[in-house]
Formats: structure tokens, C-alpha cells, sequence
């Protein structure tokens, strides 16, 4: 009986089998990639849109009816707008959910967390509500009014060239490419003593607060004679020299040549700016470099 012999692959040729597989793959890995990380974009971008609309009907109904609440718990007839810590706290009551991680909450302070929709007080009564696009490289700006705003007027919107790059898959962060401060990274404008004020993410000082004379360990995170200062802060205690604290004690002014420390920074009338390390004394509007002493100090034009 005759055994007929039947050829197969040589090696060769399972090896460029096995490549091209590898290679149709890859492409699919690629595309399903490229289609979450779109996915996600939209999301962020429905997540901006939802916010915005929902502002914008809040402080509507301040106009048509001022006897009424808005965002939960602030009156409209109130003397003071709301702060931002009472907006975000009722956007994250609205249900949204962080397309990049739903553990976290939408409405944040940072503007390169992924999925995050940064809000801030532009200005008195108005509010910067922001999200970075990491695929086009830009940022998205609606600028909301309300009653307390110099001019109640229609929301803006821009867009500009920003850059956040990933810094690590697991923690789904973005940083900026810029090196201004924030709340976290914040560190005095010199070593010397001066008059610190404690502020919140957005640079806010705390109501009816005004300024402390202390040392230049006092505005340093973390530091042993410090760590352990607390202050109450609606109803709760607050450490504003720990490192990741959302309150934080910066300096304002330094002391004089004679030694002497004064603050024109009370009653809660300073803003902080972490992006320039300025600060702004609001009942004159006036703008400062931070950490000159009250007597040398220029003001910004």
C-alpha cells in the first residue's frame, strides 16, 4: 500500500502567517483605541454643555424671581454670590459622570484632570467653566454671568491652545505644560517672614478672616511647627499648611526693612492668584506681587 506523503507549512511561512495576524491585530487594538479615547472627548464635551445650561437656568431664575434659591442653598436676595465650593458641590448632585474614571467627581478645580470640567470665579459674580481637549490640545471656555456680575450678559465662549500631556495611565491625570502654581504646588515668594492669608483652591479668602503676621516657616507644607493648625471652616476643621489640603496659607505681604509686618489683606477682601503669584485687595482693586512689604509695594498696572 502506497503512503501519499501530504506537505505542510515550512517554517517560514507560519512565521509570516503569525506576523500578518499580529499585524491585523495591532490595527484593531489601534482603532478601538482611537474610538474610546473619542468616545471619551464627547462625553467631557456633553459633561461642559450639561453644566453650562444648568448655570445658566440657576441664575435665571434669580432674575424672575429673587426670593427664590438657587444651586441647592444660596438665596437669591443675598448680599454675597455663591462661591464656587457651593456650584460644584450641585453640579456633582447632577449625576454626571467622569467619562475617564466615574469614581471621581466632574466638577473639580483642575483643568488637566481627565474628564474634569474645571470651574472658578473669573471675576466677582462670574464663572470660568473649562475643560481641556487632549486630542485637539486645547481649552474650552464658557464664561458665565449672574446678578452679582458687573454686567449680566450672555455666556461666552472660547477656545485657546493649551496642552496637558498624561502622566501616568493609572492615575488618568493630565498636567499642564505650563509651570504656574496651584493650591497643591504653591511655595512663597521668599524665605523671609510676612502676613499670610488662608485661601481656598480658587485664591477666596475665608469669610470675615483677615491676615496673620508669621514666620517663613509658617507658609512651607508640612513643616513641624505649622502642621497641626487648624481652623474651622463651615463647621469642619481644615489644616491649610498640609500638603493636599484644599485650604491653603499663603503669603501676601513681606515685612519692611525695619521688621515691621502689615496687611491691608482683611475681613476677607484679598483674592489670591496662584497662576502669578499676585494678589488683588478687591474694595480697591488694586493688584500686588506678593511677599513685598505693605510700604515698597507697587501696584500692576
Amino acid at each position: 500500500m502506497q503512503i501519499k506523503t501530504i506537505k505542510g507549512f515550512t517554517l517560514i511561512e507560519l512565521l509570516v502567517v503569525i506576523a500578518i495576524i499580529g499585524i491585523l491585530s495591532g490595527s484593531g487594538v489601534v482603532a478601538y483605541n482611537s474610538y474610546t479615547s473619542a468616545a471619551k472627548e464627547t462625553a467631557t464635551k456633553s459633561n461642559h454643555k450639561k453644566i453650562v445650561n444648568s448655570m445658566e437656568s440657576e441664575f435665571a431664575r434669580c432674575k424672575l424671581d429673587k426670593g427664590s434659591s438657587i444651586f441647592n442653598s444660596h438665596k437669591c436676595n443675598s448680599s454675597s454670590r455663591p462661591s464656587v465650593d457651593i456650584i460644584k458641590n450641585y453640579v456633582n448632585s447632577l449625576g454626571l459622570k467622569n467619562p475617564y474614571d466615574k469614581s471621581k467627581p466632574v466638577a473639580q478645580s483642575n483643568v488637566c484632570v481627565s474628564g474634569t470640567i474645571a470651574i472658578s470665579e473669573k471675576e466677582t459674580g462670574t464663572y470660568d467653566v473649562a475643560y481641556a481637549s487632549i486630542k485637539k490640545k486645547t481649552k474650552h471656555t464658557s464664561l458665565v454671568s449672574s446678578r452679582w456680575s458687573k454686567s449680566y450678559s450672555k455666556t461666552k465662549s472660547t477656545s485657546v491652545a493649551f496642552t496637558c500631556s498624561s502622566t501616568s495611565s493609572s492615575s488618568n491625570s493630565l498636567t499642564s505644560s505650563s509651570s504656574k502654581q496651584n493650591i497643591y504646588t504653591y511655595k512663597p515668594p521668599h524665605d523671609g517672614p510676612g502676613a499670610g492669608i488662608i485661601v481656598d483652591e480658587n485664591g477666596n479668602m475665608l469669610p470675615g478672616q483677615g491676615a496673620h503676621a508669621c514666620s517663613a516657616d509658617c507658609f512651607k507644607a508640612n513643616s513641624a511647627g505649622m502642621k497641626n493648625w487648624w481652623t474651622m471652616v463651615n463647621g469642619q476643621k481644615v489644616y491649610p499648611n498640609r500638603a493636599g489640603s484644599k485650604y491653603r496659607f499663603v503669603m501676601v505681604e513681606g515685612a519692611s526693612a525695619s521688621g515691621n509686618i502689615a496687611s491691608s489683606c482683611n475681613g476677607g477682601n484679598c483674592k489670591y492668584n496662584f497662576s502669578d503669584g499676585t494678589y488683588t485687595v478687591l474694595n480697591s482693586g488694586l493688584k500686588y506681587k506678593a511677599g513685598a512689604s505693605i510700604d515698597s509695594r507697587k501696584a500692576i498696572p
